[in-house]
């Protein structure tokens, strides 16, 4: 995705080093000088900000003229942050971007603590839109993101789960934000609701699609590039899609065997070779692509009520890109 997240950040110069002085200004407190160690070992460790951006895109494809674009496009990397600091504790992550998450530098409690700190400076900055609107799509989306986590943890090692079961995850976990930070976006400026609407649809779609890849990634993925162990979905026990579709058009001794592996108390890299041999016999790495394509499909239609500019060939792009993720 290197190349359309780069034209867009080009393209949007300005606003991007607007952004980043937001967050940087109000990533510390002074009695607390270890919110900022924290805050900053994981906002500034090569995170790409694809959601602030996107905020900004959808801001200028309909021309605002502002800063409030900026208070909110910082306000969506504090969320997305707080989510990855407390997902590290839940899923006992121990790498994040190369490096080692916040919770196995400063213990659990810390790291929970700190999330709940740039959930509350990401509502500070909302107020600054001067928006019950915006703090309403912003509200709901942090809403959902919980809702979505609480699913995934009630799912954990579930191998019948459906994949309609895993859709309501992901949507909320992923999703929510990317479609919160378009929608919020085009809200600050004076696009009708249909386009609203619209940019609300591409975040969504966009951002489904987005994590179906991610998890695809997981059994196919290049360690340096992704920037965390390969597997670790899989060593965390978490159902994702490839799982689900295997498990589906298993035989019932096929379903033992795969049952037999997630059942392990202490799985290792050779049952995860066993595993990929299964995803790979019943076509289920393909099938996981073939449906991201389908989503990002829909986010590329989801544009096409609005006026061509180069902002929006490069959202276009990036929802292309987000596939060639995978080889």
């Amino acid at each position: 995705m290197t190349s359309s997240i780069s034209k867009l950040s080009d393209l949007l110069s300005e606003k991007v080093k607007e952004t980043n002085q937001v967050i940087e200004e109000n990533l510390s407190a002074e009695e607390t000088p270890i919110i900022g160690d924290i805050a900053s070992h994981l906002i500034n460790s090569g995170g790409k900000r694809i959601r602030p951006l996107l905020t900004l895109a959808a801001s200028k494809l309909f021309d605002y003229k502002g800063n409030k674009d900026t208070f909110l496009a910082a306000a969506i990397e504090y969320i997305h942050s707080a989510t990855l600091l407390h997902d590290d504790v839940i899923d006992r992550s121990e790498i994040r971007r190369g490096l080692k998450t916040a919770n196995i530098v400063w213990t659990n409690k810390y790291s929970v603590l700190v999330g709940d700190f740039l959930f509350s400076r990401a509502f500070q900055l909302m107020v600054k839109t001067q928006s019950l609107k915006i703090m309403k799509t912003l509200s709901d989306a942090s809403a959902i993101i919980s809702q979505g986590e609480i699913l995934q943890v009630g799912i954990e090692g579930k191998l019948h789960v459906s994949q309609e079961d895993y859709l309501k995850v992901i949507k909320g976990k992923t999703s929510a934000l990317f479609s919160a930070a378009c929608q919020a976006g085009a809200e600050i400026t004076e696009a009708s609701e249909t386009h609203i609407k619209a940019l609300r649809e591409y975040g969504d779609c966009v951002g489904t699609s987005f994590q179906i890849i991610d998890d695809l990634l997981d059994y196919l993925g290049d360690e340096s590039q992704m920037g965390k162990n390969k597997g670790n979905d899989f060593f965390e026990r978490k159902i994702t899609l490839p799982i689900i579709h295997a498990y589906e058009k298993s035989s019932k001794a096929e379903k033992k065997f795969i049952i037999g592996i997630f059942k392990k108390p202490k799985p290792n890299h050779l049952d995860l070779n066993d595993l990929l041999e299964v995803l790979e016999n019943k076509k289920s790495l393909l099938f996981t692509k073939n449906q991201a394509s389908i989503w990002s499909e829909r986010s590329i239609n989801a544009l096409k009520i609005i006026e061509s500019s180069k902002i929006k060939t490069l959202m276009t792009e990036l929802a292309e890109e987000i596939l060639n993720r995978v080889s």
